[in-house]
């Protein structure tokens, strides 16, 4: 089958990494090829030269048999890429038709017009079955919506190469088999699918050949139908790896986080969550599962101090009275991994040094008469990077130019730093390879071994089923349980998740 996209010992180095080494590959029209690898492999790398976001400083691209190098997403998508990133470029304030033609000059140069294509933009909408009319604004979609709109915008600019970057990361199970059709659809139609995941059911549900990447070069590649998922799995980590298991323990403690009667409101919006009660006990790991937008973003920030309460109480056992706010809460013991990390966690164009600051300049020691004291912050850095194998140059790198995984094991072990007593995780494994995740899920299990609290937030039926002891679902603005998870099964929790 001749290649629509290939490549040929692409390279691109930065200083202290080599973050492509000589690779090379190749897709045919009409095929699904999957690009998997831990974080910092090299995947999306590669994948940005592809779509003229970066430049390699050696190898060749061509499209059809013909030498090209984008110098732009531009220039790209004139050339037929698409690429749907993991976190999404659209405007949340404009309307779907209005994100569709943004940035395509036959819509007009200075005004945008979508009405000019409406016919065009309902038939992609309608293929790809997303229900919301062109005219409603983005923000008030959920995510698997999003996504939709992102891949009718590549579609819509008539690309032929489609790269989707961990598209499943944030869906639901259904949203993920709406997605796998989507896919299938457009390879019957000759659209050339690269898909970027960490999760091996994607690598199965839908893709014929895969790629594996480790430390920046191809190692492999397969025929998906000729691979066990346990030799993929040996080819991505190289070696074997064993995932952490819920241990069973001493009995929960006393609470440390009391919740009555709650009721939260979206910002601005309508009521989320409502009649909200629960303990969070030292010595467990209490998890919420749910389809996103369900109140879980909202009740993880109630429980942080970022979201006064619409009705009802929040009481901290380990404040012993005052009055509670983020910053009290936070120097009382909790630590907050919150679901966007790039919009609430990292600022990625400083470096780890200051994002492990942000959090921890008004702690003891580290700042003197309000000027930051650089021994004791390296220091601290130096010693996270060690502690939770965090990959980087130096600690004065800026995080934003590490891998997604790397800057999440800064994050959870900045927010495990500070004698935690209780921890928020939102999909704190969310987008990681299996290593990373297998890292991360061990990290909660020691914290809830050494008598600390965990309210994990996940729709990961399977992640929850490893670590969790008890088990709370949010659907239809109410929160069902806790149960312990010895005395449910995961088809009942499934089934409260989409009732």
């Amino acid at each position: 089958m001749a290649a629509l996209l290939e490549l040929r010992g692409i390279t691109k180095r930065y200083p202290g990494v080599l973050a492509n080494d000589d690779v090379g590959l190749t897709v045919a029209a009409g095929e699904v090829v999957a690009v998997l690898g831990e974080n910092g492999a090299g995947k999306s790398t590669v994948m940005n030269v592809i779509a003229g976001l970066i430049r390699p400083d050696a190898g060749d691209m061509l499209i059809d048999g013909r030498p090209v190098r984008p110098r732009s997403p531009r220039e790209a998508a004139a050339l037929g890429v698409g690429m749907v990133h993991q976190h999404f470029k659209l405007v949340p304030t404009m309307t779907v038709a209005e994100n569709i033609v943004l940035g395509d000059y036959r819509a007009g140069r200075l005004l945008l017009r979508p009405a000019r294509n409406a016919a065009r933009i309902d038939g992609l909408c309608a293929e790809l079955g997303l229900a919301a009319a062109p005219g409603t604004p983005v923000g008030d979609l959920d995510l698997g919506a999003r996504q939709k709109v992102e891949i009718a915008k590549a579609l819509f600019r008539d690309a032929r190469i489609l790269i989707l970057d961990e598209p499943t990361a944030i869906l639901s199970r259904q949203e993920c088999d709406q997605l796998y059709e989507i896919i299938r659809r457009l390879a019957a139609r000759g659209v050339a699918v690269v898909l970027i995941s960490h999760k091996l059911d994607d690598v199965f549900a839908v893709c014929d050949r895969v790629y594996v990447m480790r430390g920046g070069r191809v190692v492999g590649e397969r025929r998906v139908a000729d691979t066990a998922r346990d030799d993929l799995v040996r080819l991505v980590v190289g070696g074997t790896l064993d995932l952490p298991r819920r241990r069973t323990g001493a009995a929960p403690g006393a609470p440390l986080v009391s919740v009555r009667d709650l009721a939260l409101r979206r910002p601005g919006g309508p009521i989320v969550l409502q009649d909200v009660s629960f303990d969070l006990r030292g010595g467990e790991v209490l998890a919420v599962a749910g389809v996103e937008g369900n109140g879980q973003a909202e009740l993880i920030e109630a429980l942080a101090g970022l979201l006064p309460p619409a009705t009802g109480r929040i009481d901290y056992g380990f404040l012993h009275g005052r009055r509670p706010d983020a910053r009290r809460l936070r120097q009382g013991g909790l630590g907050h991994v919150p679901g966007d990390r790039h919009g609430m966690a990292v600022l990625g164009d400083l470096s780890l040094e200051a994002n492990v600051m942000l959090t921890h300049f008004h702690m003891p020691g580290f700042a003197r008469a309000g000027l930051l004291r650089r021994q004791p912050a390296a220091s601290l850095t130096e010693g996270l990077i060690g502690r939770f194998e965090v990959r980087t140059p130096s600690t004065t790198t800026a995080i934003g130019r590490l891998s997604g995984g790397n800057q999440q094991k800064l994050v959870v072990g900045r927010e495990l730093n500070h004698a935690t007593r209780v921890l928020l995780a939102a999909h704190p494994t969310r987008g990681l390879d299996l290593r990373t995740i297998a890292f991360m899920q061990g990290q909660l299990l020691d914290h809830r071994d050494r008598g600390g609290a965990v309210l994990l937030v996940s729709s990961d039926l399977a992640e929850i089923w490893r670590v969790a002891d008890r088990v709370m679902v949010a659907a239809s603005g109410r929160l069902r349980g806790p149960v312990a998870i010895d005395e449910v099964t995961v088809e009942e929790v499934g089934s409260w998740m989409t009732a």
